[in-house]
């Protein structure tokens, strides 16, 4: 499966983006011009709201000042201001208000529940005021006409008109616009008379219609309210009061949600124009996108299945134009590439063949210092696996060889091959073995420069050439000392039979003598014992008995010769535990040369150990090897290491009074068994021997006899 989008998908979008983006933009274009077109209608329409607003404020004016001067012209309204007429009694057929002021401004008659102090300055005529004395906020639109009589004046009359509502829909009925007071509260804030609605203006504009005293258009206008806000285009027509300042405001506006933008918008328009166009876009991409990429979409299925192994795919394309064309190319390609794949693997397969076939350990060092391959034996020369190997620089794998390490480095550096170089690997398990070098410089081809680009190194484990050099070093010398002590011994037999006759005709004819001389002459008598048996072991030793082999059953060997030195591991206060698997297969031997071996072994043990160790003997069948496998091992004083290569060669021991003859013997009866033994031990910690013999087939009712 091919991840992000497939080519079909990509087309897909490419169809919709060259469908549906042109068509947003050009109905964006077409809304936004319309907009703008509409907006100059809608400033239009609410500049005549102004100026009609503006009427109407001057046809009350007008009418205010009518009122004014035909009340000012009656003599009965002189008379009620100097006393003379009961001024209740006067009838004002007029719906305005009207308030009587005398000379000293003090309030003598009012058409309305409404107490309003008289304005200073009433020679200004028209001006605004609040309506302070009434629970209502709206204001009032006044005339203010001095009343003189004789040419002095005697009070002030004030004909005034509310503007509240009443006045806002009339302006409404005739414009159409939605129209409202805003008045100035405390903190400098314009709020609507009525609704409490909060007016929201840049300082810019606001700065044009209260301190300039402008009438000003704005697109920016807001409204705020306890549900939310609304957004208007409006006109600002400031109203002064009479100390000059603007504590009111008409406003006439229309929503901008009103506008063809605003309709649109509240309509989703946009998203249903996209919803369709991608609609569309889509069902007409797809049948494009699917007529072209169809064969692209067969062909990536093909170079997926190819490039997965499978190189007998054949892509079949009904195409006459390019993709048909690179389609028989790839078949082509693919022949060819099988073809060669085919040599390589069969290559690779004899290379690895012969990698593994070889018992020397091959190791491949790029020149960075990593190991890149090692080939079986190299695992099992290492001890590792090739996971613990391959990837990892040749310092870390070879830390414990800092020898080794100084040698690859040099071949490295300098370019030279080296052969047959012996030194000592320690491995991980903590073991040290002799090793055989080989290094060479691993080249590329087409380099001519010799410098290659790494390193082979052929590694050859030493350890069993080595320990058969040991052998037959240590069998020359046997032999040798075979001559050498047989000849010895009997040298040696016959002036000690006459020297035990001569001690025991001395010791009987000094019977009569002093104790002494017959103490001295018994000592003479047991150390020539003890030296002829000596020499019988020597004679032993150097020529011994060829092997008389029958088949035996090793459990019931190992159990004879424990009953031989059962007394001594009670005295010894020495445990032993035995392992022995049952049904072992018996094994061709000598059962004479069989017990002096597992003696031998035992009495080894009993020395090394002391109350209280224990001593363990297991036996067991390796079915894959064909061998029966016996352990010796203890709790003793162990072996050090400088001995350890010494414990099998004759006459050497480390025991006071020992002949160095007794592992000697083992060794050399396990050998004439076709077995073998190996010494395993930790100074302090007791020792192990090891002991291998294979497992024949015996004819029944035959016995094998063979001379080593």
């Amino acid at each position: 499966m091919t991840k992000g989008f497939s080519i079909r998908k990509k087309l897909i979008v490419a169809f919709i983006l060259i469908g549906v983006f042109p068509m947003l933009i050009a109905t964006y274009v077409g809304v936004k011009i319309a907009s703008v077109r509409l907006e100059k209608g809608i400033e239009e329409r609410i500049n005549y709201a102004g100026k009609s607003a503006v009427y109407l404020l001057a046809q009350k004016k007008t009418e205010l000042a009518g009122v004014a001067k035909s009340f000012a012209d009656d003599p009965r309204l002189r008379q009620a201001i100097q006393g003379g007429v009961n001024i209740k009694f006067l009838w004002f057929d007029t719906p305005l208000k009207v308030l009587l002021y005398n000379a000293q401004g003090k309030i003598i008659f009012s058409s309305a529940d409404i107490r309003v102090p008289r304005p200073p300055h009433p020679e200004k005529g028209m001006t605004l005021i609040g309506n302070e004395t009434s629970e209502s906020d709206w204001p009032l639109l006044v005339y203010l006409l001095p009343v003189s009589d004789k040419e002095e004046p005697i009070g002030t009359i004030m004909t005034g008109y509310t503007l509240n509502q009443e006045f806002l829909n009339n302006l409404k009925s005739m414009t159409g616009i939605e129209s409202m007071l805003l008045k100035k509260d405390a903190s400098g804030i314009y709020q609507s008379l009525g609704s409490k609605d909060r007016l929201d203006l840049d300082k810019t504009v606001l700065q044009q219609v209260v301190i300039e005293k402008r009438q000003v258009f704005t697109r920016k206008a807001t409204l705020h309210s306890g549900e939310g806000r609304n957004d208007y285009y409006s006109l600002l027509t400031p109203l002064p009061d009479a100390d000059g300042k603007v504590s009111f405001l008409l406003f006439n506006g229309i929503p901008t949600s009103e506008t063809l933008g605003g309709k649109l918008a509240s309509a989703r328009f946009y998203y249903i124009l996209i919803l369709l166009g991608l609609t569309l876009s889509v069902i007409a991409g797809s049948a494009m996108a699917t007529g072209i990429s169809w064969p692209i979409l067969r062909f990536s299925q093909w170079v997926r299945a190819i490039s997965a192994g499978d190189y007998n795919q054949k892509i079949h394309i009904n195409s006459k134009d390019e993709i048909g064309a690179l389609a028989d190319s790839f078949n082509q390609m693919t022949d060819r590439l099988r073809e060669t794949i085919a040599q390589l693997v069969d290559s690779q397969n004899y290379t690895e063949n012969i990698l593994k076939s070889l018992l020397n350990g091959v190791i491949t060092i790029d020149s960075e210092d990593r190991i890149v391959r090692v080939n079986r034996a190299a695992e099992q020369i290492l001890n590792l696996p090739s996971e613990a190997i391959v990837g990892r620089t040749f310092p870390e794998v070879f830390h414990q060889d800092p020898e080794l390490q100084t040698l690859i480095r040099n071949c490295l550096d300098h370019h030279r091959m080296k052969e047959g170089i012996e030194t000592k690997l320690h491995r991980r398990d903590g073991k040290t073995i002799p090793i055989e070098l080989s290094l060479s410089l691993l080249e590329e081809s087409g380099d001519r420069s010799g410098k290659g680009s790494g390193l082979v190194l052929l590694v050859r484990d030493l350890t069993e050439i080595q320990a058969l050099k040991e052998h037959i070093r240590r069998q020359d010398r046997l032999a040798a000392l075979g001559e050498l002590s047989a000849g010895i011994a009997h040298e040696i037999r016959n002036p000690l039979g006459i020297i035990k006759g001569a001690a025991g005709l001395l010791q009987k004819e000094t019977s009569s003598q002093s104790a002494k001389t017959d103490e001295l002459t018994s000592v003479i008598l047991e150390e020539v014992d003890r030296l002829n048996e000596v020499i019988n072991d020597f004679l032993e030793f150097a020529r011994p008995k060829p092997p008389l082999f029958k088949p035996q059953k090793v459990n019931e060997l190992i159990r004879g010769t424990l009953q031989m030195v059962a007394l001594q591991i009670d005295e010894q206060k020495t445990r032993v535990e035995e392992n022995l698997a049952p049904d072992l297969p018996p094994i061709l031997a000598d059962e004479h040369q069989m017990h002096q071996m597992f003696l031998n072994l035992f009495l080894n043990a009993l020395q090394a150990t002391g109350r209280g160790d224990t001593i363990s003997i297991e036996s067991r069948y390796l079915p894959e090897e064909g061998q029966i496998e016996i352990r010796f091992s203890d709790t003793g004083i162990g072996i050090p290491e400088h001995y350890r290569k010494k414990v099998f060669n004759p006459f050497f021991t480390t025991k006071e009074g020992g002949t160095g003859l007794g592992l000697s013997v083992v060794s050399q009866i396990v050998e004439n068994h076709h077995g073998k033994i190996f010494l395993t031990c930790e100074e302090g910690k007791g020792s192990c021997f090891t002991l291998r013999f294979p497992v024949q087939n015996i004819p029944a009712g035959k016995d094998r006899q063979a001379v080593s």
